[in-house]
């Protein structure tokens, strides 16, 4: 893939980059303060404020990503999928579920941790209140994905570097910063898949691979936490 030059300066893209990703980290934080203020009646108003500005915030996250990716590609529509995109997104499944096994059976035998820092921080959340449950469970299916792969890979991946390898790792290591880990197997459950998602959006040259991508790795992992919470 090539990248357009569009001319923001390196401090610009920091700028931006930082600002996308801490777009990332609010919603969790509006949803740990929901279930703070849900045995609470007399905040239902405020509640209806935090759920708004949930889902508000990641509406603005992929609007200024969006922006941002189709300023530094030049791409102003989406490219078509062919075939051949069905072989990258199965390809890359596969890969993650065999990187995350292996690093998920080291991490049992070195640390005895049946699950990662991260899961079980989602499954807290979850755990809260209904209305939290049920909100992660959309958003980390349906909204997650576009809001990820649009900052770590449409945009990260296009504002830094020239080689190939350097925007891969960068989105990688940063995507697997950004997810809760106490050891080192289980950051490498997320650094991983962050590199798998940005080789096949480079590779693929189309950021919807790497989001129909995220969506399949989601949908499984929250299937089964729903169902183990339900349950």
């Amino acid at each position: 893939m090539q990248t357009v030059d569009r001319g923001l300066s390196w401090l610009w893209r920091v700028v931006i980059s930082v600002g996308l990703i801490i777009g990332i980290v609010i919603p969790p934080m509006l949803l740990r303060l929901l279930n703070e203020l849900n045995d609470n009646d007399g905040f239902i108003g405020w509640q209806i404020a935090l759920v708004i500005a949930y889902f508000a915030v990641f509406l603005l996250v992929i609007v200024v990503a969006g922006a941002v990716y189709r300023h530094y590609t030049g791409e102003v529509q989406l490219k078509r999928l062919h075939h051949q995109d069905i072989g990258f997104v199965f390809g890359g499944y596969l890969a993650i579920i065999v990187c995350e096994g292996v690093f998920q059976m080291i991490n049992k035998l070195l640390y005895q941790q049946s699950q990662t820092q991260n899961n079980a921080a989602i499954k807290n959340l979850m755990s809260g209140s209904p209305v939290a449950m049920w909100m992660l469970a959309i958003s980390a299916v349906f909204i997650t994905p576009i809001v990820e792969e649009m900052v770590f890979r449409g945009v990260l991946t296009n504002l830094f570097f020239k080689q190939e390898w350097l925007k891969i790792s960068l989105s990688g290591v940063v995507f697997g910063s950004l997810h809760s880990s106490s050891t080192l197997p289980s950051f490498m459950i997320y650094v991983t898949m962050g590199l798998i998602l940005a080789t096949v959006y480079r590779l693929s040259g189309k950021i919807q691979d790497s989001i129909i991508l995220h969506f399949l790795i989601n949908a499984g992992a929250m299937s089964i936490m729903l169902i183990s919470l339900l349950n």
